[in-house]
């Protein structure tokens, strides 16, 4: 009798042993870049949500210190050291954040987060996410520290956001993260004789209003040329839909004062002169 209670007692902790360990959730090494001024705040409310939720989180910067074998500028210089990097962690997953802030005209802060999540044992990156574009409006009374202020406050908000994301994608079991990668597109786009007001407006709508953004990438001004790549789960007829009302939201209505071609992924928006002029009639006769 008592060799068959041991016997279920083995049996029992063996069990509880192999579903302890199917539910056991990956390492990862959390590293951020950008100004080491929001680092800290930044890495502490992403860990936070990952910890809470069942992850457990490594101070990547700090192992990099610790190391000193390579010069690390961004994420692409440790996954080309990743060898060296399995020797001293067994981290499954490498989480890269980045602070992305630019200052127009001493004005206005655009600030957004960005995230690469990979996996160490697998050699790939298994998702990408940002978030939406931040916009700071300084007045002039607003020196350098009032600057640094409102900018570590948006981050620290951005972060939780992406906290929150970051671990919605990791709690995701792998069929929905095949789904996820399924339905998520990414469409082109280019616009002509646009004013940097208009581009700067129409990308912050779609940033931030647009139903189903993901990231925006790849942003090229040239002249009057503007370009971007746009990800996004929401469908092409419905992009259409928005882009439309949303250039109305600024006196510019389709076909009397830009026109909208799409085709496949691609989106060419191309706006009218002011003076939408036929030119001069002058005398036909002479070309007859």
């Amino acid at each position: 009798m008592k060799k068959f209670k041991l016997l279920i007692t083995i049996i029992f902790s063996t069990f509880s042993f192999n579903a302890f360990a199917l539910n056991q959730k990956p390492s990862i090494e959390v590293f951020v870049f950008g100004n080491q001024n929001y680092n800290h705040s930044i890495k502490l409310s992403i860990s936070s949500h990952l910890n809470q939720n069942g992850f457990i989180t490594r101070d990547g910067n700090l192992l990099l210190k610790k190391m000193r074998q390579f010069n690390v500028v961004n994420f692409e210089t440790i996954i080309e050291n990743a060898n060296i990097l399995s020797d001293v962690s067994d981290a499954e997953l490498l989480l890269f954040i980045k602070l992305n802030h630019s200052l127009l005209n001493g004005k206005i802060s655009k600030v957004s987060i960005a995230s690469e999540i990979y996996n160490a044992n697998t050699k790939n990156f298994i998702s990408t996410w940002s978030t939406p574009r931040k916009i700071l409006n300084h007045s002039s009374n607003c020196d350098q520290i009032c600057k640094n202020s409102k900018i570590s406050e948006t981050a620290i908000l951005l972060s939780d956001q992406l906290g929150k994301s970051i671990t919605g994608i990791l709690n995701a079991s792998s069929i929905k993260v095949e789904n996820y990668n399924n339905i998520s597109k990414v469409y082109n786009f280019k616009l002509l004789n646009f004013p940097q007001n208009d581009i700067f407006y129409l990308t912050d709508i779609m940033i931030n209003q647009f139903p189903g953004f993901i990231k925006i990438s790849n942003e090229i001004n040239y002249g009057d040329q503007s370009s971007w790549s746009y990800y996004s789960s929401s469908q092409i007829l419905k992009l259409k839909k928005w882009l439309v009302i949303a250039l109305n939201e600024i006196n510019l209505n389709l076909d009397k004062d830009y026109e909208l071609l799409v085709s496949k992924n691609s989106f060419f928006i191309r706006k009218f002169p002011i003076f939408n002029s036929r030119g001069s009639k002058g005398n036909p006769q002479k070309f007859n």
